[in-house]
């Protein structure tokens, strides 16, 4: 693995944020917001997607080997167990 940092790392984001532009071309001012956004979307895409999906996702965009998606997909079903009872998002029936 390379050097850089990951992009959900907050201080990277915020670098890579700093970067972007409004539609009106503004800075982002509310980076707390956005990176909550981030947090929440990963979570529920890593939740709601089997693994063997995130798996072809992984090869989708370039990436070598194998991922851990198992482990990804499990910890993320866990942060709903955890963090919203009860309120865990529909997963498709080849998830698991």
């Amino acid at each position: 693995m390379s050097s850089e940092k990951n992009f959900t790392d907050r201080e990277a984001f915020e670098q890579i944020l700093s970067g972007v532009r409004t539609a009106t071309g503004a800075p982002y001012q509310d980076v707390a917001t956005i990176y909550g956004d981030l947090s929440r979307l990963v979570v529920g895409l890593l939740a709601t997607n089997s693994p063997q999906r995130l798996q072809e996702i992984y090869a989708q965009v370039g990436w070598g080997g194998n991922a851990n998606v198992r482990a990804l997909h499990e910890a993320a079903k866990h942060w709903y167990e955890i963090h919203h009872p009860g309120r865990n998002p529909p997963v498709g029936a080849s998830a698991g």
